[in-house]
């Protein structure tokens, strides 16, 4: 594989070799994620399997010794490593929207957060380069998948906490987290009198005084470890990119995309296991419409990829928000038809069929959940 050199201990695949290098990883992540997925333990030697090919820098500029990919070129290697590990795929679709913030162009950036913005854009590139890895703890139980429903606190820059389905648990350096901002409120007595439970606000904190508080026992996506965490006075480094992102210019949609993407490379790896000469006619039809579903929402995340706008408007993100809700629930529905009519060894809880149905099982209940999707689509119809 072509490598060009880059500080600390990655090597990296030539920009236009990324998705070959991808692909030559695929069966070596596919070997170990039997045992990960049984376990249900986070198959961190997958991810830093990736960290040594330099797949950590995946959409880090090439000014900054990146593989430079933008959107479609991220989504395209998320779905091919989902083939081979659909958790390590994952973990790194975290990584990648998280910093994928930093690619937001600073004229879009307030003009007063501008300067520290780009300052760690710098320093967050810097940590991709020596390996460090970024993860996503927002989700709190009974949020309903909603941040701004988030009742952690950051308190005298640290935050103070419980978060849920966080991939990659105690294994990321760094973490994403929403908390509610009641430090600023003691700086701000307007903003203490006019929003007395605090303005939630994406931080950048590391991994320290952070625990696991339960143990990640699910159906699917086993090898992901998306515990719950407890954050005990984790210290905050800065709101994560600006102050201001959640409800400002963000690329939330990556990660959306990324979702997708993933769910779409596990059932083309799905589809590729069951394709057998001698099947049933019920087998064939499901295969079939399993490959029929799988074109379509081919089409629709290439469809979001394609006129992706700069900044990310209201109404694009509908469209992304449609799309991952279209695409997990037609593949998850699928797959367990195709399930059905195969029967035999496929009904093995370790068999990779009965694996990859299982996560595809977990799509509808990744951001946003299908509960909260349906309740917004169904609201906009009614308000048209």
């Amino acid at each position: 594989m072509l490598r060009k050199e880059t500080p600390g201990n990655a090597t990296l695949a030539e920009p236009r070799r990324a998705l070959d290098a991808a692909a030559s990883l695929v069966p070596r992540l596919a070997a170990a994620e039997p045992e990960h997925d049984l376990a249900g333990r986070a198959a961190i030697a997958n991810l830093e399997l990736l960290g040594e090919e330099g797949f950590l820098l995946l959409n880090v500029p090439d000014s900054f010794g990146g593989f430079g990919e933008g959107l479609g070129g991220t989504l395209e290697i998320l779905r091919t490593v989902a083939q081979g590990s659909p958790s390590t795929a994952l973990m790194l679709a975290m990584h990648t929207s998280i910093l994928a913030n930093f690619l937001i162009d600073p004229r879009h950036v307030p003009p007063a957060e501008r300067t520290a913005f780009i300052e760690q854009r710098t320093w967050a590139f810097g940590e991709a380069m020596r390996g460090r890895r970024f993860g996503v703890a927002n989700s709190e139980p009974g949020a309903g998948g909603d941040v701004k429903q988030s009742r952690a606190e950051m308190r005298d820059g640290r935050v103070w906490g419980v978060k849920s389905f966080c991939s990659m648990g105690t294994h990321a350096d760094y973490f994403m987290t929403a908390a509610r901002d009641f430090e600023s409120q003691k700086r701000d007595f307007e903003s203490q009198k006019n929003d007395e439970s605090g303005h939630v606000r994406y931080w950048l904190v590391r991994n320290e005084n952070v625990s696991v508080e339960s143990a990640w026992d699910a159906v699917g996506m086993r090898s992901s470890e998306s515990v719950s965490l407890r954050f005990d006075g984790a210290p905050v480094l800065a709101p994560l990119a600006y102050r201001g992102l959640l409800d400002g210019v963000n690329n939330r949609h990556w990660s959306t995309l990324s979702f997708t993407a993933i769910f779409i490379g596990v059932a083309e790896s799905l589809l590729d296991d069951v394709l057998t000469p001698g099947a049933s006619t019920l087998q064939r039809t499901s295969a079939t419409e399993l490959h029929l579903t799988l074109q379509a929402c081919r089409a629709f995340l290439r469809q979001c990829v394609t006129v992706e706008p700069d900044p990310a408007t209201d109404d694009y993100r509908r469209e992304v928000r449609d799309c991952k809700l279209f695409v997990t629930r037609a593949l998850a529905q699928h797959a367990a038809a195709l399930f059905t009519s195969l029967g035999g060894s496929a009904y093995r809880f370790g068999s990779p069929v009965s694996r990859k149905v299982r996560d595809l099982l977990a799509g509808p209940l990744l951001r946003p959940p299908v509960g909260a999707a349906f309740d917004e689509v169904f609201a906009e119809l009614v308000a048209t």
